[in-house]
């Protein structure tokens, strides 16, 4: 298991939603959310366990990336649209490009705060969307 996989496994949440990493790497993180144990009262994926599944991966890969001495990630705002009843196994997967990388850097330094928005899906195990997902994060400097 490398460090970030090991990282998700930190945040209680996460690590109660048996979460399975497929990939991770300094720019992309590929996570599936089991049913098991994420189950609504109709027997479907319950909607908090997706909207977790949409949220937290770009987080997670700025933490990774430039750790929480400087600047950390927050989410500001997160809407959701699930476009099918999930019954089984779903993925999610967020890149961010080495550019990218570097102007959040860049503009977090010189502003102090920058804004990144993602467009999340999050697809069923035949690769179909299940869920859209739109999130704003912010970077913020830290005070020294």
């Amino acid at each position: 298991m490398n460090e970030l996989s090991a990282a998700i496994l930190n945040v209680d949440t996460l690590k109660h939603m048996n979460l399975k990493v497929l990939h991770a790497s300094a720019n992309a993180l590929k996570v599936e959310l089991p049913p098991q144990g994420n189950s609504n009262h109709l027997g479907g994926v319950y909607a908090g366990a997706i909207f977790s599944l949409a949220e937290f991966p770009f987080g997670m890969l700025c933490v990774h990336k430039f750790g929480m001495r400087d600047f950390v990630p927050v989410v500001g705002e997160v809407t959701i649209r699930y476009l099918a009843p999930a019954t089984g196994a779903l993925t999610v997967e967020v890149r961010v490009s080495d550019e990218e990388w570097a102007e959040i850097e860049r503009e977090t330094r010189s502003r102090g705060k920058f804004k990144i928005v993602k467009d999340i899906e999050i697809k069923d195990a035949q690769g179909k969307v299940n869920t859209v997902a739109k999130a704003t994060y912010f970077t913020v400097l830290l005070p020294k």
